[in-house]
Order: C-alpha cells, then sequence, then structure tokens
C-alpha cells in the first residue's frame, strides 16, 4: 500500500465516522512482516519525510539539508519544531537513505544519488531493506 493508497483509506474511514479506529494499532504483527516486511516501521519513517525530502531536493530555494527536510515536515503535518533536536531527528531514516544511494552529500548539502529515480518511480520497496535495531542502516538486494 503506497502512500496515496493510505491516505484514501484515511479519507475514506474520517468519512465512515470510524474515528475510533487506530490504523497504527497492529494485530497481526506476524502478518505485517509476512506480507510487507520485518522493517515496515522504518519504511513509514520514510514515508513521513518522503515529500519534504523530494520538495526540499528539487524545488526550494533552501540549501538542502537534513535540517530543512525535519523542519519542512514538521511544518507539513503541524507539528511544534521546537520541541526536537531538528540536527538528530530522523538520523537512522538520513542514514538508510545515504546506503541505499537515494541521497548524497556534497559539499554539506543533500544532492540527489543514484537511486532517487527509483525511489520514487512507481516500483514498490522491496528493492531495499532497512535494518530495525537502533543505528540501522538500509541494504540495496535488488
Amino acid at each position: 500500500m503506497n502512500y496515496y493508497h493510505l491516505i484514501a483509506f484515511a479519507q475514506q474511514l474520517k468519512q465512515n465516522n470510524m474515528s475510533n479506529y487506530n490504523p497504527n494499532k497492529i494485530v497481526r504483527h506476524d502478518l505485517v512482516c509476512e506480507k510487507i516486511g520485518f522493517d515496515w516501521a522504518n519504511k513509514k519513517m520514510i514515508i513521513k519525510v518522503y515529500d519534504s525530502l523530494q520538495y526540499i531536493v528539487e524545488q526550494s530555494t533552501l540549501k538542502p539539508t537534513w535540517k530543512e527536510i525535519i523542519k519542512h515536515m514538521f511544518i507539513m503535518h503541524n507539528d511544534n519544531i521546537n520541541r526536537i533536536n531538528i540536527n538528530g531527528y530522523y538520523s537512522t531514516i538520513r542514514r538508510i537513505l545515504k546506503d541505499i544511494k537515494v541521497i548524497e552529500y556534497y559539499k554539506g548539502a543533500i544532492i540527489k544519488g543514484s537511486n532517487w529515480d527509483r525511489f520514487y518511480s512507481e516500483e514498490d520497496w522491496s528493492w531495499f531493506i532497512t535494518n530495525t535495531n537502533s543505528g540501522g542502516y538500509g541494504t540495496i538486494i535488488k
């Protein structure tokens, strides 16, 4: 299920007045790992920065840094950016994106890596896995 399907599903739930439904509460963790992958939680976090990463790198006039990406993400989601250390926030996700060559750094700025287009294509994300330990990493498998 991609990002847009999740949005449509959430809107449908809202229309059906299912306000008590919590999509983050997973009943069958074994099924999620089998069907989606053991690294679903990291990929869910990647989805949260997905739009902000693309916007800051491709369209923003700001220097594309991780700090600007996270600030943009927080603003998009109406979160309070003053409550966290922005530089350290989602550092595991930044590392995963570097490991799978979606982003690279050039003179302190984030630039598109060799897998940028693949990451933003219609292809699903089964081509990479992420380690779910703290200080995780990403590995290209296809």
